[in-house]
């Protein structure tokens, strides 16, 4: 009976309402105010301990896919509010944090990698790199909202515009951000030339462009972009950590 009573205490909230809590006080502008969470972090906590009970094998796709999203994003929160202050991600456990910590979802222990790549990545959805978050400023911006089952395609989306509005078309110059390089492999079977052909483009590169203009909140720049006649170039990457200024 104490089992259960525990269980049903840290039962999933399919709203990550608690995760929310955390956003509304901490995150402004994609910065976290991280000597605040550290100071207080019962509601971190709180959701953490959520995440850990999981009933994994039970939810739907869509739901299990918000979980390992604001999962992620949650453990990452911690993991630097309980080392603040640090200039970046990188300066914990010799930069190989991501495969050396473990953390708890739905009873496995996984490190950030296992939840990114096996969890998240296999899945096949791109869209994903919009969503995770390293606590750093060349990632995606952590979104206020929380992730969830039910609306999670048109979330989704919505970072991805947020993410494509980051792309600066110079001259014949497309610079993006440096994570479709690392991960060119998750983005060309969806927006590689199966999506369109855009003329001088191939491989990473294209699947880049075609992100951008797919995701592009004006129809000219979505057609400026499939009209080719530039090069993609990748970002430089600031592994500066995301902390309110």
């Amino acid at each position: 009976m104490l089992l259960s009573l525990v269980a049903l205490a840290h039962a999933l909230d399919p709203s990550h309402a608690k995760l929310q809590k955390v956003l509304d006080a901490r995150l402004s502008g994609g910065r976290v105010d991280y000597a605040a969470l550290e100071a207080a972090p019962a509601d971190l906590d709180a959701y953490l301990a959520e995440v850990a009970a999981a009933p994994v094998a039970s939810l739907s796709a869509a739901d299990k896919k918000a979980l390992y999203i604001n999962a992620y994003n949650a453990y990452t929160l911690d993991l630097i509010a309980d080392n603040f202050p640090l200039a970046s991600i990188r300066d914990l456990d010799f930069g190989l944090v991501w495969d050396i910590r473990k953390f708890n979802v739905g009873g496995a222990m996984l490190t950030l990698n296992d939840i990114e790549g096996k969890n998240l990545r296999n899945l096949g959805d791109p869209r994903i790199h919009a969503a995770v978050n390293c606590a750093s400023l060349g990632c995606p911006p952590i979104a206020p909202k929380v992730y969830t089952g039910t609306g999670l395609d048109a979330q989704l989306d919505a970072a991805s515009r947020a993410w494509a509005s980051t792309a600066t078309l110079s001259g014949t110059t497309l610079t993006v951000n440096k994570i479709f390089d690392w991960y060119g492999d998750d983005f060309t079977p969806t927006f590689g030339s199966a999506r369109f052909d855009i003329p001088g483009l191939s491989g990473k590169e294209e699947a880049a462009a075609n992100f951008i203009a797919h995701f592009s909140t004006t129809p000219a720049r979505a057609e400026a972009l499939r009209k080719g006649g530039y090069t993609v170039t990748f970002a430089d990457y600031s592994w500066k950590v995301n902390a309110k200024q």
